[in-house]
């Protein structure tokens, strides 16, 4: 359910950011929407697989499917990873980004916080399921977390009017990209077969 609602606001945040960037013209909301649409897209994808998986018979067969998903999860964890890098990039060398002020301000960190409590509940929930399409989510999972911390800090530290408040969080998402990039790669080299547990 956690999982559910929260691809339906990355999903409309990311439609929302692609339509305000074509509407003003700017490459930092087009590049954030690009990182929030293949986020939706990476999540979707292995909700699908996940609902396919269960009606395959098999243990055989599914532990190969759960196995070819984690991978692509992998490649999909190193993109999201080289689309936010950019989005950093954007912020940290040409000081390009959009943060709201006021109560706007709050909201947008509202939903931050909103989308990091998904993530936490959503991990602790399944903490005991150990099958590899469980921890493809788990890890797409954690990837919105942490942006939405940097989004968080970036806005909070705008607010209360701080220095290099821009620079600051665009360092710490720089970080973040690296580290998604990281763990995707280490996806992408699995060769060990989890054992399958659905709860």
């Amino acid at each position: 359910m956690s999982n559910a609602a929260s691809l339906v606001i990355n999903a409309l945040i990311g439609i929302g950011k692609l339509i305000l960037g074509l509407y003003l013209l700017s490459g930092w909301f087009i590049t954030n929407a690009v990182y929030y649409l293949i986020l939706c897209v990476a999540k979707a994808q292995v909700l699908h697989q996940y609902n396919v998986a269960k009606r395959i018979e098999s243990p055989q067969e599914r532990v190969v499917l759960e196995i070819q998903v984690y991978k692509r999860g992998g490649i999909l964890l190193c993109i999201l990873g080289v689309s936010y890098l950019l989005v950093c990039l954007r912020m940290y060398f040409l000081g390009e980004a959009f943060v709201f002020k006021g109560y706007i301000g709050y909201l947008v960190a509202a939903v931050a916080f909103t989308k990091l409590a998904f993530g936490i509940s959503g991990t602790i929930a399944n903490r005991h399921l150990k099958n590899p399409l469980i921890s493809t989510l788990k890890m797409i999972n954690f990837t919105d977390a942490m942006v939405s911390i940097v989004v968080t800090q970036a806005t909070l530290l705008t607010m209360e009017g701080l220095p290099h408040a821009i620079n600051t969080s665009a360092c710490f998402g720089m970080g973040c990209s690296v580290m998604f990039c990281f763990i995707g790669v280490r996806m992408m080299l699995h060769k060990k077969k989890e054992p399958v547990t659905e709860g």
